[in-house]
This record gives C-alpha cells, structure tokens and sequence, in this order.
C-alpha cells in the first residue's frame, strides 16, 4: 500500500474507558498518529436474529494506508467484543499538512 496516502479506521466501542484504552495504545504503538472518541452513539443492530440497541463510543482514527492493516488486527486482537465493527477506508483528499502529521505519527498539540 502507498503510505503516502491518509486512513481512517471506524470501530465502536462498549464503554468510554474502553474506547480510551484502545485509543491509548494504538497511539503508543505508533499504529496511529491520532484518534477521536466519538459519543455516546446510540446503535441499532441486528444481533443474534434480533434487534437491539446499545449505547457504545465510536473511535475515529488516523493513520497511513501502509499502518491501516496492522491497526485493524491490533484493534481486532484488543477488543472487548466478539465480533468488532472495524471499517477502514483511504481518504480521497487531504491537506499535505494533515497528510504529513496524520502519516509521520506526529502530534502538534
């Protein structure tokens, strides 16, 4: 994959602290350069051959198309749900300072 290209990474979360937790550490492992934590959202969604409906944060991270794999697996690996929601798609447009922050894992407060 290009890394020269921006990413984002959706997945939601059961609990705030959770979202934080995993935020946390695709951060420190450079997996990400930056991630928003997004609620509460309320979900509805079929499950098990019903509809149900719970209360769940959202992450919204950033990273490179070259990191995006590797951050999908580690989110994957870390989640607290069975089957985790974790979406991933390349960003068609960008700012070249947004691409150089998001892609070189650089925060600048």
């Amino acid at each position: 994959m290009d890394a020269a290209r921006l990413a984002l990474v959706w997945c939601p979360c059961e609990s705030r602290e959770e979202a934080r937790r995993l935020a946390r550490a695709l951060v420190a492992e450079k997996l990400v350069a930056c991630v928003n934590i997004i609620g509460p959202v309320l979900s509805v969604f079929a499950w098990e051959g019903a509809t149900d409906e719970s209360e769940e944060y959202g992450l919204l991270c950033k990273t490179s198309s070259d990191r995006m794999d590797a951050a999908i697996a580690r989110l994957d690996e870390l989640h607290s749900y069975e089957t985790p929601v974790i979406v991933a798609w390349n960003a068609d447009q960008t700012t070249p300072q947004t691409l150089a922050w998001r892609c070189a894992g650089r925060h600048s407060g």
